[in-house]
């Protein structure tokens, strides 16, 4: 799991999550003169400039995310910003639409033909983000700011414990952050308060989740893992005297006492009253207009070539079936492996061991980059049952050094293969895949682009390579537990589908697991729909995102003489984050059998 640091109406703003969709069609710019060479320096300057501005006019937006984006932010001439945690309302939402729209009217003033090619993919990007963001207006109240697992008050405690301290200023702007929240979480409720009078409030059962997350929050201040991580941080911070860390550690536990812990009360609070109020405890399209905003939010969430939500379906069948028929192919030729479907071993269960022989296993396979610290830590156990097995925090653009990845030792997450895992966060993973696109990406205004999709696509894709590493399992044996992994999450993102699309409920859920795996318990069922209906498209941008890459890989493998695994990971990590369509129709072109070996 992937996380970028974000807060306040998700936008263009402030390390953005820009998940965009694609028709898979042409451009629809107009073509124009190739110009002079002095035309073209003087429009790819213009671009330039216009890129500069518009990161800093983002940046400014939203100090949370600044900082968690810059290290030194006056570098890249943002000197004056306000120390806000960020806005949720309706209103706020609105308003970054009518932003974008002035945004694209700015890039449609550029000939496209004169740009380079970094920036003809970033105009294109700009464009389709556009207009698929676009495609929610008018639905801003199904936005669900409040799910239990991945919703803003499970993750911003996480935030806090991971924002740095690089100088006093940082702790300033810290302790004047957390003293908002309660600010920001009273916008939420108003916000849920809204979607409560349109009948668009949570169910009871999701209420109580919800509420369950927000009491991990509610630690005594002197025993509170953001009070440990707070003074760790001050420790090693220079400069400051004995006198004035005592003062900031009062400052720090009075904030806590009286904004950040009555914030969560506000939460919890809020979400009881409103309790009762909410009329569907089933997907998306028992609600008025669910449908239309399931299909938005796929749109937005996977950035997929593919255009309808029947096609994304069709496609994870047809890619679901393939898979099966490779287990069948391969425990065919190997019966013997069936014997050790239950009784396999990772000879790698350390975790730094774990890193140290992925970057191994990566030699001539993906394309270097430098060598970066990595730091690995854990969830902190008051948050272990509603965080995720594991997740990389991404470091700022301009401290590379600052990677960290969380793992999770719940008591829930004690069977996981750490190895697969580490595979996933760390190398060739989230942390790799991010190193590179900052050591090659020249953009700023791309730093601010991330499609969800491809970031967990990649990271998918690589975990299940894995499996065939050298890592003591049997090579035969690991490409079953891959393509049976891959099986897994096709069902999970098929589930997506019918729950929230087609209107699944519990029986029909069961009855078509009960056709792929066997019997499931009532309360395996409900555990599975619940997490569903809580988060959808949450399974749905992994899987689409891994769909796509395997298909591509697949076509060139099938379609490409001279195809070569390390050309095609350097193809898709140079390409970064992107729409699909656009990466798909660029690997189409790609003349694999003239590449030349290193």
């Amino acid at each position: 799991m992937y996380k970028t640091k974000k807060i306040g109406y998700i936008s263009l703003s402030g390390v953005i999550s820009l998940c965009l969709v694609l028709s898979g069609c042409s451009p629809s710019w107009e073509q124009k003169s190739v110009g002079t060479g002095k035309e073209r320096e003087e429009e790819q300057q213009k671009f330039m400039d216009m890129e500069k501005r518009l990161f800093q006019e983002e940046m400014k937006k939203n100090a949370m995310s600044l900082h968690f984006l810059l290290a030194e932010p006056e570098k890249y001439g943002i000197n004056d910003y306000k120390i806000d945690i960020g806005e949720y309302s309706i209103k706020e939402m609105r308003k970054e639409r009518k932003q974008l729209k002035d945004m694209k009217r700015q890039v449609e003033e550029f000939q496209y033909d004169l740009l380079t090619e970094e920036q003809q993919l970033t105009y294109e990007i700009i464009m389709e983000y556009v207009d698929t963001e676009l495609l929610g207006e008018g639905l801003e109240l199904y936005a669900n700011p409040l799910s239990p697992t991945i919703g803003i008050q499970a993750e911003l405690p996480m935030l806090f414990s991971e924002y740095s301290f690089y100088t006093e200023k940082d702790v300033e702007e810290y302790l004047e952050l957390l003293s908002q929240v309660d600010e920001y979480f009273t916008q939420l409720i108003q916000f849920e308060e809204w979607k409560s009078k349109e009948g668009l409030f949570m169910s009871d059962e999701t209420a109580d989740k919800v509420i369950v997350s927000c009491e991990r929050s509610l630690a005594d201040p002197s025993d509170s893992f953001l009070t440990h991580s707070f003074l760790e941080k001050l420790d090693n911070l220079p400069l400051l005297t004995k006198e004035e860390k005592e003062a900031y550690k009062e400052r720090h536990k009075n904030i806590l006492e009286n904004d950040f812990i009555p914030a969560y009360e506000i939460l919890i609070k809020g979400i009881e009253k409103l309790k009762g109020t909410g009329v569907n405890e089933m997907g998306l399209s028992y609600f008025p207009k669910g449908k239309e905003y399931y299909e938005y939010l796929v749109a937005s969430s996977t950035f997929t070539s593919y255009e309808t939500v029947e096609e994304v379906r069709d496609a994870i069948l047809e890619r679901m079936e393939w898979e099966e028929r490779q287990i069948l192919k391969i425990l065919t030729e190997n019966k013997e492996l069936l014997e050790n479907l239950d009784g396999y071993e990772f000879a790698f269960t350390d975790p730094l061991e774990i890193l140290s022989q992925l970057k191994e296993e990566m030699k001539g396979r993906f394309p270097k980059i430098s060598e970066v610290e990595h730091h690995l830590k854990y969830v902190p156990e008051s948050l272990e049952d509603i965080l995720s097995p594991a997740m990389c925090l991404t470091p700022p653009i301009d401290r590379p050094q600052d990677n960290a990845i969380y793992i999770n030792r719940g008591e829930e997450f004690k069977h996981y293969d750490w190895y697969t895992v580490l595979a996933h966060e760390g190398y060739p993973g989230h942390l790799y895949q991010s190193i590179y696109f900052l050591e090659n990406n020249s953009s700023l205004l791309r730093t601010l682009m991330t499609n969800t999709s491809y970031v967990e696509g990649w990271a998918t894709y690589v975990e299940y390579l894995s499996y065939e590493f050298d890592n003591g399992l049997d090579p035969n044996l690991g490409k079953a537990m891959a393509h049976d992994s891959a099986i897994s999450l096709a069902v999970s993102a098929l589930l997506d589908i019918y729950i929230h699309y087609d209107g699944w409920g519990k029986e029909e859920v069961s009855n078509f697991l009960k056709e792929e795996f066997g019997d499931f318990s009532k309360e395996a069922i409900d555990d599975i729909y619940g997490a569903i209906v809580d988060n959808p498209v949450n399974y749905l941008q992994y899987y689409i995102g891994y769909l796509e890459i395997a298909n591509m890989r697949r076509m060139g493998e099938e379609g490409k003489k001279g195809f070569r695994e390390k050309d095609f990971h350097t193809f898709l990590l140079e390409m970064g984050p992107a729409p699909f369509s656009i990466i798909k129709s660029r690997f189409e072109k790609e003349s694999w059998n003239e590449k030349m070996e290193e």
